[in-house]
């Protein structure tokens, strides 16, 4: 006897998840754009002192609520929080299913987690290429028909970094439908620089508009899995109802409330950004290698047809980037910024493997 599996379910690709090497002591992971960082010492404190407490249900939503809240300059009924973006993810996709509306747009590329979810949960995925590396938002308002239901919008786009602007971003949503959701996952939000940004917090009171936002990244807790939604009231109010009980747990929970307030860690992590990606912007354009401008923590950059080649000389030197074949570019590669002894190695490594 076969198991019946659903035919969407069979043609979904394996999701090309982080590499679990490099763990332990001597390798350089720059592959998954993570913090290089451990988590403030604040952070460290407060789950020491949250262990014993591990065998009762998680508390403490409501503290960390506030502190986002406050924060933003919002009420707490406009926060959910999740098992990492990917739980929020499908809250949405489950919220907003209705017949005869079974579509969802993303473009290609972006985060692949998206589209995969999409075909769990039985909708269409129409996908809107990106040009000259960012997300065109003329073309996917084209793509918009009646039977679209939700947009995933990448902001910073994982894997170029570039970003739409907030001019952009608001002609976008006024020809749009008023009941198509647009979720602007901006999970390098804290790392964009550039002052035309999209205004996130202008648009939230607009049911149309959700942010996901995450502290995975910034905040060094990609291990403990906790992301959070910022939108209109009642929308929230919807995701929570779909969301199973319980599901960040208290390490998580405990952790980030700690994180959030330690802004002095933030800045710090933030300046480090900004001054490797100067760093590897000028040591990649030495070895003629041509680099995406970022707005996020990591850079996107080409190197040809040897690309797939020379991240696997590199990860037999325990440097672990990112080929970015999976996301259709395969002449590119995509590296983290990690800290100034990380990214001096990786340039050390990457022009050994290169010739």
């Amino acid at each position: 006897m076969s198991l019946l599996i659903d035919e969407a379910v069979k043609k979904i690709p394996y999701y090309p998840k982080a590499m679990m090497y490099g763990l332990e002591e001597g390798w350089v992971r720059l592959a998954s754009n993570e913090n290089p960082f451990p988590p403030s010492k604040e952070v460290i404190s407060r789950l020491l002192d949250v262990l014993l407490n591990v065998n009762r249900y998680p508390g403490g939503e409501a503290d960390l609520k506030g502190a986002v809240a406050g924060l933003y300059g919002i009420k707490p009924d406009q926060v959910v929080f999740g098992d990492g973006s990917d739980e929020l993810i499908e809250m949405v996709l489950r919220a907003m299913k209705s017949e005869g509306r079974d579509r969802v747009i993303v473009t290609e590329p972006s985060f692949p987690f998206y589209s995969i979810a999409a075909a769990i949960y039985g909708y269409e995925v129409r996908k809107v290429p990106i040009k000259d590396m960012k997300v065109s938002l003329p073309d996917v308002r084209e793509a918009v028909d009646d039977r679209t239901r939700v947009i995933f919008l990448n902001n910073p786009l994982n894997p170029t970094g570039t970003i739409f602007d907030d001019d952009a971003f608001r002609l976008f949503l006024s020809g749009l439908p008023d009941d198509v959701l647009i979720v602007l996952d901006e999970a390098y939000a804290e790392f964009a620089e550039s002052a035309k940004f999209p205004d996130t917090l202008s648009y939230l009171n607009n049911h149309q508009v959700l942010a996901l936002r995450t502290f995975s990244k910034a905040y060094a807790l990609a291990g403990l899995r906790i992301g959070y939604a910022l939108g209109e009231a009642s929308l929230i109010s919807y995701l929570e109802r779909t969301r199973q009980p319980f599901s960040v747990n208290a390490l998580a929970l405990v952790a980030a409330d700690a994180a959030f307030a330690d802004r002095a860690y933030l800045a710090h992590v933030l300046e480090n950004n900004r001054k490797g990606k100067a760093f590897l912007y000028g040591e990649l354009k030495k070895l003629s290698l041509d680099s995406i401008p970022t707005e996020a923590n990591f850079i996107l950059f080409r190197l040809g047809a040897d690309a797939d080649s020379v991240v696997k000389r590199l990860f037999e030197e325990k440097i672990l980037v990112r080929w970015m074949g999976a996301y259709g570019l395969p002449e590119y590669i995509r590296v983290t910024v990690g800290t100034p002894a990380e990214n001096e190695e990786f340039i050390r490594a990457l022009g050994r493997a290169m010739t």
